[in-house]
This record gives structure tokens, sequence and C-alpha cells, in this order.
């Protein structure tokens, strides 16, 4: 067990100042919503600062695993993992001999990290020491992120009255509150000086999931004013881009701390808010940026529990392109290059960027799947971007997804889904 503590007697937190919003001013429609979180007018245009080397984009395609994805149990209802942190050979066995070479393990803190935010047990840590030497083994770089980190998480938006997920909030706000931000950057200094000499080849860091400023006391109590908090609400953009600085300070004391202990380290940062867009911000820190991409939401969450609040569970199912109940087409290969496009001119400017997360619920019917995928990953090639589905095993991935409709193969005691593997497999450029 590892305890330590940063005091810093000095830090100071700014807070955003507070304008007055009402109901009129928040999102109306799931479009709305999703297109909020990810081209917010602040965010939707931006200019180049510097001159920096061009980067090449990592060649990454993979998945993301699970076993140590959140300690709230009603999780394990919809993936398929065991809580226990114990990422399984096969799957790296796997995902090399289908061609691939990237995992993400998104992660809760909690797992190791006692009550007090400052002590880490070192016992919980050896799963993840585990996964690394696996990533080693088989070829697959290991994408190490806190998908719960002290004082943030994007779960926390999730009204449990909606989902039935009972999902344990974090008490303190790593924006807000010193304590907590020193808390989120010993968990990376812990990790840094842990992992210090495995090269950045095989080893990065993605320092939280889908970052996301949720209302501070004040910016709950004004919408309180105005009836029962909406999930919808959690998602105003006004309301976003006010707190984007927030996240940026709190990234760069991160990346700077991991550097000051291991200085090749390569960091991630998703983009802002919630996986969206480039935070041009950051682009001097050196980290690649990550854009996770669920779009349009009507399709890939089609009849997923976890989104209720957003989407209203009603919603016809979905078709690629996506249409209106008119017969209008509201989403196709052309939008979603208009929404890929911030992230078009990174790379050039000396930011690599990669696609983090991305995929459909098992409800989606497999046709439109495949349609889907085709679509999105030609988009992708065209950023000369890598990318990785949110599971490999489960509703998201190529393994037991349940997807009704779907020809399963059966491989090794799991139901594979053959066509979509093949398109993946089509799809990784060389």
């Amino acid at each position: 067990m590892v305890k330590m503590r940063n005091d810093r007697t000095e830090t100071e937190i700014s807070a955003a100042s507070f304008t007055r919003f009402t109901r009129r001013s928040l999102l109306k429609s799931a479009t709305a919503v999703v297109s909020a979180a990810i081209l917010p007018t602040a965010f939707s245009a931006f200019a180049f600062s510097e001159q920096r080397p061009p980067a090449k984009n990592p060649p990454w395609y993979g998945f993301n695993l699970l076993e140590y994805f959140s300690t709230d149990p009603d999780w394990m209802k919809y993936f398929p993992y065991k809580n226990d942190g114990m990422f399984l050979e096969d799957d790296f066995r796997w995902i090399r001999d289908w061609g691939f070479n990237w995992v993400r393990l998104p992660m809760d803190y909690r797992f190791w990290t006692a009550p007090d935010l400052f002590t880490i047990h070192e016992k919980q840590i050896e799963p993840i020491d585990r996964a690394i030497r696996l990533g080693e083994q088989f070829g697959i770089h290991v994408n190490v992120c806190l998908h719960r980190a002290p004082g943030l998480c994007i779960l926390d938006t999730m009204d449990e009255k909606l989902t039935g997920i009972a999902v344990t909030k974090e008490k303190t706000n790593v924006f807000t509150d010193p304590h907590t931000l020193d808390a989120f950057i010993h968990q990376w200094t812990f990790f840094a000086d842990r992992y210090k000499g495995i090269p950045s080849r095989r080893l990065s860091f993605n320092l939280v999931n889908e970052p996301i400023a949720l209302p501070n006391a004040t910016e709950l109590a004004e919408l309180q004013q105005h009836g029962p908090i909406k999930t919808t609400d959690l998602f105003n953009s006004e309301l976003l881009q006010r707190h984007a600085k927030d996240y940026t300070r709190v990234a760069k004391a991160a990346v700077d701390a991991i550097h000051a202990d291991d200085p090749q380290r390569l960091v991630v940062t998703d983009g802002y808010p919630g996986g969206g867009l480039p935070i041009p911000d950051l682009f001097g820190t050196g980290m690649l940026q990550s854009c996770h991409t669920y779009n349009p939401i009507q399709l890939t969450h089609h009849q997923c529990e976890w989104v209720r609040g957003i989407l209203t569970g009603s919603e016809p199912l979905p078709t690629w392109p996506l249409k209106d109940d008119k017969g209008k087409v509201i989403c196709d290969r052309q939008t979603l290059e208009t929404i890929f496009h911030p992230w078009a001119g990174l790379a050039a400017e000396g930011v690599p960027i990669h696609f983090g997360e991305m995929g459909c619920y098992k409800h989606t019917p497999p046709e439109v799947v495949l349609a889907w995928f085709n679509d999105t990953l030609d988009a992708l090639t065209e950023l000369n971007s890598g990318w990785a589905l949110w599971n490999f095993r489960g509703p998201f991935g190529v393994l037991d997804t349940e997807r009704q409709g779907t020809k399963f193969e059966d491989w090794k005691g799991h139901k594979l889904d053959r066509p979509l593997l093949t398109l993946l497999q089509k799809k990784m450029k060389a």
C-alpha cells in the first residue's frame, strides 16, 4: 500500500462566472443534445496559432476491455465482465490473431484507491500490470484510461430513476476542489512512476474518459428554480462551453506532473465535451487527442438503457442513412464528414489524433450496423485515423453481442459476429 499526499496550500481554483439561463436555453430533442455535445458553437472553428512539425497518427485499431470498468455492479447486467480486473489472455490473443493492435482499459479508480483518495493499494494494481505484459506479449498497444477519475465521471450525468442503473456518484468536483485535483494528479503520477521506462509505442495514458463539466452548486440551484433537473439539462451547450477552460487547466496540471516523472510518456486527452471536439488550448502539450463517435445516437444507442433521459425509448427502428418519420434523411455519410471535419487538420499541425470509441448497441439491426460502420470507417480512413470499438466482448463488439438477426459463428465457446469482424478487418489501413 502506498500513501502520499500532495500538500499544495495555495492552489487557486477560478470559478467560471455564472450567467442566468432558463429552460428556453436547454436542449429540446435527442438530436439537439448530441449536436450540442459534439459541435458547440464556441468550438466549431478554431485557428492554429503555432507552427509545429507534422504528426503521424498512430495506426491503432482495436477495442476497449472492461474488466475494471466500474465498481457499481449494475453494469455487469449489460457488459460481460467479472468486475475483478482480470483481463483475459484470450482477448489479447484473438485481437492479435484477427489483425488488431490496440486496447484501451477504461477503469474506475475506486478499485485500487482507499476512500481518502490518496491511498493506492498496489495489490489491486497488479491486474493492470498483467494487462500491460499481455500487450507486450501479443504486440498490442495498451491505453490506460481513468473512466472514473477522482471528482469526474460522465456516468454521473445519468438518472437512476430513468435508467434503472445504480451509479455511485462522485462526492467532490475535480474542477472546483483543490484536494480532489491533487488526488487526480496523484493517480497519474503513481502510474507514471510505476511504468516509467515502458516505451510509449507500448503504453499510453488517457487522462479521463469523455471530460464534461457538471453544473456547480450555483448552477444546479438555478436549474432547479425552473423545475426538476433533466439529463438533457446537463448537456446544455452554454454550460459546457462555460467550463471548457476548467478542463484544460486540470489536463495541463496532470500532463505536466506525468512528464515531470516520465518525460517520454504519451498522454491522451479525449475531446471536449464528452469526446466530441479537439481542444485547441491543449495543442502545445504534446498530447494525442481522441474523438469518440456515436453519431447519430438514435442509431448507435437504439433502445439503450443508459441513455434514457436523452432518448425517449420510443424512437423508430433506425435505418442507415438515418431518416425521420417523414422519410427525410437526417444523417448520412456527408453528415458524418461534417461532424468529423474539425479533426481533419490536426496532424498537419503537429497534433496526432485517434478515435478511441465507437460502435452500435445490440438493438440496432445487423444490416444497419454494417452500413453505418462502412460509411463511418471510410470517413475515418480519409482522416488517416485509427479507431476502436467500445466492446470486444459485449453489446457493442464482435463477440457475444446478442444482436438479433445476426448469423453468429461459434467461436471457442463464444458467438462471433463474423460479418462485422470481416468488415472491420477490411477497413484497417495497412
